[in-house]
């Protein structure tokens, strides 16, 4: 009984963590697929034309994609092309567009009072001990260049 009181809170921090790294890989998995759908959208026949037409469709696919995701707290980029035009401008067959969108997280540990990224919606980086927690204000992030057909 001595010996499984001793592991019991090691073990059930463990577990919490695993189910939360795995909640975390979901929305990773998730975002990225929506990004790379977005992207698809951008680069297809429905980029033909004005960019921003395509850019609105672009970002619509995206946040439809991203089905398990709170769409409110998916943030998306500007697209950029390579040759410095942007969405208001047109898309120009074999134009090279980046699409970047970020999503929130939350990882605490059970048991103490520390989350390693407690941002809710994109507030600022988390710093305890004078070491930042979190590089950015999120901890999902995904890109994805395509060559516009």
């Amino acid at each position: 009984m001595f010996e499984f009181a001793m592991v019991l809170p090691l073990l059930g921090t463990m577990l919490v963590a695993i189910i939360f790294g795995g909640i975390t890989f979901f929305n990773y998995n998730e975002l990225t697929n929506a990004v790379a759908a977005g992207a698809r959208t951008l680069a297809t026949g429905l980029s033909k034309g004005t960019g921003a037409a395509a850019c609105t469709a672009a970002n619509t696919a995206l946040t439809n994609a991203a089905g398990n995701l709170t769409p409110s707290l998916i943030t998306i980029a500007p697209e950029s092309f390579a040759n410095g035009s942007s969405c208001s401008g047109t898309l120009i067959e074999g134009d090279a567009a980046t699409i970047t969108a970020t999503y929130p997280c939350n990882l605490p540990i059970p048991f103490t009072s520390m989350n390693l990224c407690p941002m809710q919606g994109g507030a600022s980086s988390p710093v305890q001990g004078g070491v930042t927690l979190c590089p950015s204000p999120y901890c999902i992030s995904a890109t994805t260049t395509v060559y516009i057909e």
